[in-house]
């Protein structure tokens, strides 16, 4: 079972619940980023934790629609972006590990990389 958490700006989605859920019914466990709608929490019964924890199990997933938290992982968790690249810029700027271009392409993403990793 693999750990994943969701960032606010990811579950903001009308869809998200419907998507999400797919981790669920396969054997993942699905936390929400405090902030998160609680309708989304609500209809997975999924908890709400405040923040992604310190001691995250390894191999957890960290997903989100804001590509300036992708720096707040730790060691050990994969993180995703949904939606669009940031434009390219002089400046450096945190890299996600994987990039989706909706939450429905995200979930493909962690299903298909928890079988072949």
């Amino acid at each position: 079972m693999t750990s994943i958490y969701v960032d606010p700006s990811a579950a903001s989605a009308p869809d998200a619940a419907d998507h999400l859920r797919h981790l669920v019914d396969t054997g993942h466990q699905v936390f929400l980023l405090d902030g998160s709608q609680s309708t989304v929490a609500t209809d997975l019964g999924a908890p709400i934790v405040p923040k992604l924890p310190a001691d995250a199990p390894r191999g957890s997933w960290f997903v989100t629609a804001d590509p300036a938290t992708c720096g707040e992982r730790q060691s050990g968790v994969r993180s995703l972006l949904v939606g669009p690249r940031p434009a390219p810029s002089p400046r450096p700027t945190p890299r996600c590990d994987a990039e989706a271009r909706d939450l429905a392409s995200a979930v493909l993403e962690i299903l298909s990389r928890d079988v072949m990793p």
